[in-house]
């Protein structure tokens, strides 16, 4: 198994999962359209901004659906910046651990970018179910807003506390970790505060007909809202659970209790990400009466 501090781990796929991205054709030259130039490995928060910025227009000049994940992640690596960089939030207690761990969380994102484009598996089931359903018309984009958001919180996102903490040499610093956890949660915040301008993007720029409902009233988005922070909560909650499991690990150099720790991530992930996928099938028949409700509601207001 390769080393969780370095390179990106080995995850349990399925069968399907496997055939499926083993059957798709490489793309060197999307590859190459897409990330010439971007800092695949960026080392604070500014350049992962930077990264996924570029990344996103490019994947919208291409009317490419993978467009939709880095436009949404972006919005809330920028509000990161703003806070720990631009100094309007004095609440982070280690500014300078989180815009490297934005860096590190970015990388993972676009090492499993990198092996889309080039019809690769991610070796990371959540991320080959996300890629594989921007091949499917008619999903909605907060669909894939989601599904990425699923991969990068329930896979990555325990990788890269782990790697940063490690690099930082406090796996074993209760006091440091302390800090860690309320920086942590306080993104929870940001992701609140985040989340009207999130919408904006899935139902304008992309034309969302679930964003638009869950928009077409203040009350709505309200509760809509709350229900997504609520799930994301939980979601960001169980990492630091994964997370902890891992560190417990560091001491002892018990690698086959890492890697389990590893694999019962993938398989979360996976899970929620093959449910939000069957929603999608869903969605995807029941696509004209969700336009048709959208279009009602905006003409009602």
């Amino acid at each position: 198994m390769k080393t969780l501090t370095s390179d990106r781990p080995l995850a349990m796929m399925s069968k399907q999962t496997r055939s499926s991205a083993a059957c798709r054709p490489a793309d060197s030259a999307a590859r190459h359209a897409i990330l010439q130039g971007v800092t695949m490995k960026p080392a604070n928060v500014a350049e992962a901004l930077v990264a996924l910025e570029t990344v996103a227009a490019r994947l919208r000049e291409r009317n490419d659906p993978r467009a939709v994940f880095p436009d949404v992640y972006a919005v809330i690596t920028r509000r990161v910046k703003e806070a720990v960089v631009d100094g309007t939030d004095q609440r982070f207690l280690e500014p300078a651990w989180i815009s490297r761990l934005a860096g590190i969380f970015c990388e993972y994102y676009l090492t499993a970018l990198a092996a889309s484009l080039d019809g690769r598996s991610t070796d990371v089931e959540a991320w080959d179910v996300a890629f594989q359903c921007s091949r499917a018309d008619g999903t909605a984009a907060a669909v894939h807003a989601l599904l990425g958001i699923n991969a990068h919180i329930n896979y990555d996102l325990a990788l890269g506390l782990y790697r940063n903490i490690v690099q930082h040499g406090a796996a074993q610093d209760a006091r440091l970790l302390s800090r860690y956890r309320h920086d942590h949660d306080l993104v929870n915040e940001i992701l609140a505060a985040a989340m009207p301008e999130i919408f904006a993007i899935l139902s304008e720029r992309y034309g969302c007909p679930l964003a638009r409902i869950a928009t077409f009233t203040k009350d709505v988005q309200r509760t809509v809202s709350s229900v997504v922070l609520f799930m994301l909560k939980g979601w960001r909650d169980r990492v630091w659970s994964d997370l902890l499991s891992l560190l417990d690990t560091v001491e002892t150099a018990d690698a086959m209790a890492k890697r389990a720790v590893v694999v019962r991530m993938n398989q979360h992930a996976g899970k929620v990400a093959r449910t939000f996928a069957a929603g999608n099938g869903a969605l995807r028949v029941g696509a004209p009466f969700v336009r048709s409700a959208a279009v009602k509601l905006a003409l009602a207001a």
